[in-house]
């Protein structure tokens, strides 16, 4: 096990890995980033290549590369292991005590295998030819096919199933893979996906961990007489796909958000797949799930910016209102991208209820897909239809309320005051969910001024108006997102011997004055130790042999940040500062426990006690500090 860290960590460099998640901004000899842990607008999240570490001086999380990505990605350390050695190429090597290669790894291997059956399905096979034609005239280039590895299911009940059994795998582990379903009553499995176009779903490190299944033309009719056909279906959850935390594309398009600084996030695999051959390439799908707050939450490594372009159906309606209630609520900003489909038969069709407009509804065979004469409901109808023009469309993305501002006024009559209500009730969901009181305020004046009402009539309305967007997520992520702050005791430990690894010739005396129970026991032998060594490097080397905590690494590092230009006189005082407040602490603590003891020897009329404690009382206020 060790040996395999050591050559992960000779071939990784700490910079790299968190870069491939984070927007890394250089600060020195180190980097720094907004961390992705709590919610913050002040980057305080450092990586010291130097160290090999990472650590957040806002929340107090840290740690060395296997840290990060079992907290990014939520998992273990046998996961985080084995995401790092597939990046650095490391064959790990297994202990008799210690077989890795569990259940999650036969998953991978499982799902990369049927990814290769259904790409062959497609490219060899009659029926996958017939559907990639099929692909092509919906507008995919082979290109994207190849690099999306798109594949077609067959229509047999058990191809896939008999082709992993021939590979070694037994059916149970298919089935833990969602590839396949056990038999009611009878032994034996059948394939979840027949006759059907296949979207391959990766992680962020490009596994494939489960997939998409698009019923195909040709079979539509045959399917929809079995019972629980759809016409799309998923893997259902497993222990390697969680739809809630995987976002389609994400792994190809994280690069590009990060550079645009911007996600552009639609509703279907073929939305995502039409937008990124068209050149909006930082673009992601939910895939057929609901937007949750651990997909924003992921979104927000990488930009706080967000434009949503769902369906213009009404499902699609909903779904865009209760996605952006929801990133409000996580303090991005959002846009909302219009379909702006000029065809007359589209918008004698729109209606203004809730600021969306609703597609007249077509049957899928009837219509031309993106062909002349019919409506675009999503954006891989409007890319085949207008191009380059959904690179317009992304760049002219409204903010979501100035956008459900404007639907609003097309329909408002200024001498109705059930008109002016209607506008309330639109926008008092959004404007509930900003975050910022700054903002928030400038759309109470602006609506304050459209509607010639005064503001706090505005606010009032505001406050009292019917919330339709969710409330219990929203309440849960905010709840989440907030660091949990460290007990008092860390932080000032952390911070007073950070001050002292700055220059410890600088505090030999004050060191042997610091009164006894100030110091935790690990800062106390930490600053012993810094005392008594011949240098910073050699009580680092000392530290790592005989503690593997990280206090003193994160100490080191928050020595190098926040007192670089510190100089020795405002060493001084910061230090004499840390333990004025040490002390109020401490002296703090004892007055609460007085406070408790006067009150029962009150209850009990012991008059001696009293006076007692009274003295005591009057001691302590005389040796609190007086200047903190």
């Amino acid at each position: 096990m060790e040996d395999n860290v050591s050559k992960i960590k000779e071939r990784l460099d700490i910079v790299d890995v968190i870069s491939g998640y984070l927007k890394l901004t250089k600060a020195g000899v180190n980097f720094k980033a907004r961390c992705p842990f709590h919610n913050e607008k002040t980057p305080s999240f450092f990586v010291t290549p130097e160290r090999q570490i990472w650590h957040c001086f806002g929340c107090s999380k840290g740690g060395d590369m296997f840290g990060f990505i079992q907290d990014i990605e939520g998992v273990e350390f046998v996961e985080a292991l084995r995401i790092l050695a597939q990046r650095a190429g490391v064959q790990l090597e297994y202990s008799s005590n210690f077989a890795e290669k569990d259940g999650k790894a036969v998953l991978y291997e499982i799902c990369e295998t049927s990814a290769k059956f259904f790409e062959k399905q497609l490219n060899s096979s009659s029926a996958g030819k017939r559907a990639l034609e099929y692909l092509k005239n919906r507008g995919l280039s082979e290109e994207t096919m190849k690099e999306f590895r798109l594949g077609f299911a067959p229509s047999e009940w058990e191809s896939l199933s008999t082709f992993l059994r021939n590979c070694g795998y037994k059916d149970q582990e298919v089935v833990d893979a969602g590839l396949a379903i056990q038999r009611d009553g009878a032994n034996g499995v059948y394939d979840r996906f027949r006759s059907r176009i296949i979207f391959p779903i990766a992680d962020l490190n490009g596994q494939i961990v489960g997939f998409t299944g698009r019923v195909f033309a040709e079979s539509s009719e045959a399917l929809a007489k079995e019972e629980g056909q759809a016409k799309y279906i998923n893997t259902p959850q497993t222990a390697i796909y969680d739809k809630s935390r995987i976002l389609y594309g994400l792994n190809k398009a994280k690069t590009e958000i990060r550079r645009e600084d911007k996600c552009v996030m639609v509703e279907g695999n073929m939305d995502a797949l039409m937008s990124y051959q068209a050149g909006v390439k930082n673009v992601v799908a939910t895939s057929g799930t609901a937007l949750t707050p651990a997909h924003l939450k992921i979104i927000q490594r990488y930009t706080p910016n967000l434009g949503l372009c769902f369906d213009t159906d009404q499902a699609g309606a909903m779904a865009t209102r209760r996605g952006i209630g929801l990133a409000l609520a996580n303090g991005l900003n959002v846009k909302v991208v219009e379909i702006s489909d000029p065809a007359p038969s589209l918008s004698a069709d729109l209606r203004s209820a809730g600021g969306f407009g609703k597609a007249s509804r077509h049957s899928e065979k009837g219509r031309a897909w993106g062909g002349a004469g019919a409506e675009c409901k999503d954006p891989a109808d409007f890319i085949q239809k207008y191009g380059t023009k959904w690179v317009e469309a992304v760049a002219k993305a409204k903010p979501v309320i100035e956008f459900y501002f404007d639907k609003a006024k097309a329909g408002f009559d200024p001498n109705s005051a059930e008109s002016k209500k209607t506008v309330i009730s639109i926008l008092a969901p959004f404007i509930k969910r900003l975050t910022s009181q700054v903002e928030k305020s400038h759309w109470i004046s602006q609506l304050a001024f459209f509607l010639r009402a005064k503001e706090d009539a505005i606010e009032a309305d505001l406050a009292a108006a019917k919330d339709d967007l969710p409330s219990e997520e929203f309440v849960a992520q905010k709840a989440s997102a907030e660091p949990v702050p460290e007990k008092e005791v860390d932080i000032l430990n952390e911070t007073l011997l950070s001050v002292v690894m700055k220059n410890p010739e600088l505090f030999g005396e004050e060191l042997k004055m610091i009164p006894a129970g100030l110091l935790d026991v690990h800062t106390g032998s930490m600053i012993a130790k810094l005392a008594a060594a011949a240098s910073i490097p050699e009580m680092m080397k000392e530290f790592r042999e005989h503690d593997q905590s990280y206090k003193l690494e994160f100490a080191y590092l928050k020595a190098q940040e926040l007192w670089k230009d510190f100089k020795d006189e405002e060493l001084k005082a910061e230090f004499q500062n840390l333990i004025s407040k040490m002390q109020k602490r401490a002296i703090s603590a004892q007055i609460d426990n007085l406070v408790y003891d006067m009150k029962e020897a009150e209850a009990k009329k012991d008059k001696d006690r009293i006076r007692e404690l009274s003295v005591k009382f009057a001691e302590l206020i005389n040796q609190f500090p007086k200047n903190v």
